[in-house]
């Protein structure tokens, strides 16, 4: 794989589908700012026939792809896993133009991190 972008599938997941559309925005404004780089929204897919509910055939899957272009992996990558690990609930998948698949989840939230260092007990000398 080389280390050039192509053309790079990016799927933001959210909660629901306005969750994921704030956070691909963020996502791409990230991406958008590194050297060389430029995401877009991907044009929506067409409805498959037959898949209409009954709200007819709006979104309904918490997921928003962008497209990456130009710039570089390595530097790209960086920057999805630095913006993925600031919140628990972000989850990325990033699909390369040769079917290449890496995936991205978020680490500890900002809470949980400050309970674990205001719990009793849990310091490095501490023993229970």
């Amino acid at each position: 794989m080389s280390d050039e972008i192509g053309s790079t599938r990016i799927q933001v997941f959210g909660a629901d589908p306005q969750h994921a559309e704030l956070e691909a925005k963020e996502l791409r404004e990230v991406l958008n700012r590194l050297d060389g780089a430029e995401a877009r929204f991907a044009p929506p897919e067409a409805p498959r026939r037959g898949t209409e509910g009954a709200k007819g055939s709006q979104l309904v899957t918490p997921e928003v792809v962008l497209i990456l272009t130009t710039g570089t992996l390595a530097l790209a990558r960086t920057a999805i896993r630095a913006w993925v690990e600031v919140r628990k609930s972000r989850k990325v998948r990033v699909v390369h133009s040769d079917g290449t698949v890496m995936e991205f989840q978020g680490g500890v939230s900002g809470r949980e991190v400050k309970a674990l260092r205001d719990s009793p007990g849990t310091g490095p000398g501490d023993a229970r």
